[in-house]
């Protein structure tokens, strides 16, 4: 086994990245003490997390708040290596795949190191997802040779067994055992923490899929190598500056963004990196205040879905914010209308970010030694990535201000979809990953989402971004929240609908019709809704982004309604 005891990182201050354009007009702020680009010997995911371990063994690594379980680095190591070992005499071995379908605890960790061990590869799947969902990506990966599973959704693959057959499920979160089910104690006991020897090649081998959120369709397998993965999470941890000598060993992380996503997978990375105490628990705004005053948080990172209910809490104004120093954001937009509240309170904006799956989670970020944090960008790239701005049609690069399709280079990007080369030729061009979305840079090379190519609405010829007609409604103090599609129209052929959520205290006391006047007086003649319908809640993906596919699919059901003869 290869020894990677003497293994590190080195900044470079000097040289630019070579796929990194050096000319590009957000680098002329770069302060001296953020490297241009970082360098280390490739190495396997698990033995960077083993690396960490062995500086700061007895670090308190996990706390899972609702078991009020601790384990240090140490332990961290001890039970990966136990699941390792027990895995690879299950005869798990490099190439096949392992899936994990749980909520955020100490096991999915152990599990996902203890796979990673064996080379097999790692398939996180979303506990929010349904039976039809889980079957597809069983499927799809076609080899899963065991499935790690959270007692609460047990039933769920319990189902899908019966569709698709695999060995070996692992029940986590319980003693209880299942038929045809070991428990996770089960699973290691008796079992020495002595892991396979597997030879990794960390640039090409596949660490693991990740499944998109399905919003256009099913959802397709990204494939994540060590490599990748490793400078994704270190690029953005360095994008602000060297500050890690001051802060590792004695942070404290939030866990709550679920590990199966590719944001929450990739901060896990990061966290461990900074050897920093991961407190666990589910998401709950008033947990959240509480934790961030209780353990003196100095970074705080969630969805904006996440800062919505935050903000809304009765316990926001009251909290002490005093140790924050940063937030950012990430996986869809915040809204300006949230960050300004946020800034009212805490002090300061809110940092937008940017990555998809196919990145590896990360991208863009809001870096502190730009001029200002602007709430509606996303940041500029981050170390040793490339972002450009093209015509989608012909992928010319556009000028400065200009929208089109936002297209990203680095060694994050994905090394393809699994099994399906067609997609991956269409989306990785010249080494240039297509990200479907549309966005324009400023003169200082900010950028700024503008929506999906699938999510403009086409009104009379005019390109409307639904993104930015939902921004304007929430200003309106009744709108707690709002879904916009275009929906058919036989005149013009497609019209501006909008969704939305009223407050609680708003209601019955306004109209639909109201809400439309209201637009229309405040944004431009071909950009407010022509339709509004209320909705108790708007539909969204597992991993919390508006579900404009559902929202469509309910239009055109109630247009199919309306046509029916009576």
């Amino acid at each position: 086994m290869k020894d990677y005891s003497d293994w590190k990182i080195n900044l470079d201050f000097e040289n630019e990245a070579p796929n990194v354009n050096p000319n590009r007009p957000w680098l002329k702020f770069r302060e001296p003490d953020v490297p241009k680009s970082i360098k280390f010997d490739p190495i396997p995911i698990h033995e960077f997390i083993k690396w960490i371990a062995r500086q700061y063994p007895n670090n308190v690594c996990i706390y899972h708040k609702p078991t009020d379980k601790k384990y240090t680095y140490r332990e961290l190591i001890y039970y990966s290596d136990k699941v390792g070992n027990a895995l690879s005499k299950f005869g798990i071995k490099k190439g096949d795949s392992v899936a994990i379908m749980s909520e955020n605890c100490a096991e999915f960790i152990f599990c996902c190191i203890g796979i990673m061990e064996t080379g097999a590869v790692v398939i996180p799947v979303n506990p929010l997802l349904k039976e039809s969902d889980v079957s597809h990506i069983v499927r799809e990966t076609g080899n899963v040779k065991a499935f790690f599973v959270h007692k609460n959704n047990f039933r769920t693959v319990k189902r899908v067994r019966k569709q698709v057959d695999f060995d070996n499920m692992i029940l986590l979160g319980t003693e209880e055992e299942k038929p045809d089910t070991m428990t996770f104690t089960e699973l290691i006991t008796d079992v020495s923490p002595n892991p396979p020897d597997v030879d990794i090649d960390p640039i090409n081998d596949i660490v693991a899929l990740m499944f998109t959120g399905g919003t256009t369709g099913l959802p397709k397998g990204v494939i994540w190598t060590h490599d990748g993965l490793l400078h994704s999470g270190i690029n953005l941890a360095y994008s602000s500056g060297d500050t890690y000598e001051e802060n590792v060993g004695n942070g404290v992380n939030l866990s709550i963004l679920p590990l199966c996503h590719a944001m929450g997978f990739g901060i896990l990375i990061i966290a461990l990196y900074w050897a920093s105490m991961l407190v666990m628990f589910p998401f709950n705004p008033s947990e959240v205040l509480r934790g961030i005053e209780y353990y003196k948080i100095k970074l705080f990172v969630g969805v904006p879905v996440m800062y919505q209910m935050i903000i809304n809490s009765p316990e926001f104004t009251e909290t002490d914010f005093s140790s924050l120093e940063s937030a950012g954001s990430g996986s869809a937009a915040l809204a300006p209308e949230y960050n300004k509240k946020w800034e009212e309170i805490v002090g300061f904006k809110v940092g937008q970010g940017y990555g998809l799956t196919e990145s590896s989670a990360f991208a863009t970020s809001a870096a502190s030694w730009m001029p200002e944090i602007k709430p509606n960008s996303i940041g500029i790239p981050n170390i040793e990535t490339d972002v450009i701005i093209v015509d989608p049609d012909t992928l010319e690069e556009l000028k400065t201000g200009e929208i089109g399709e936002l297209l990203v280079n680095g060694p994050q990007v994905m090394k393809g979809y699994w099994k399906n080369p067609e997609a991956t030729k269409k989306d990785i061009v010249n080494g240039w990953l297509r990200t479907g979305d549309l966005a324009r840079m400023d003169e200082n090379g900010y950028f700024y989402i503008e929506g999906r190519t699938k999510d403009m609405v086409k009104y009379k010829g005019y390109k409307v971004m639904a993104r930015e007609v939902e921004e304007k409604l929430v200003e309106h103090p009744a709108i707690m929240e709002a879904g916009v599609i275009g929906v058919p129209d036989p005149n013009i052929g497609e019209t501006i609908k909008a969704y939305v959520v009223i407050n609680s205290e708003f209601i019955d006391k306004i109209t639909e019709k109201e809400i439309i006047e209201w637009a229309k007086e405040r944004m431009t003649g071909y950009k407010y809704p022509r339709q509004v319908e209320f909705i108790n809640v708007l539909p969204r993906t597992a991993v919390g982004k508006i579900f404009r596919r559902k929202l469509r699919e309910k239009a055109l059901e109630k247009q199919e309604k309306l046509k029916a003869p009576l």
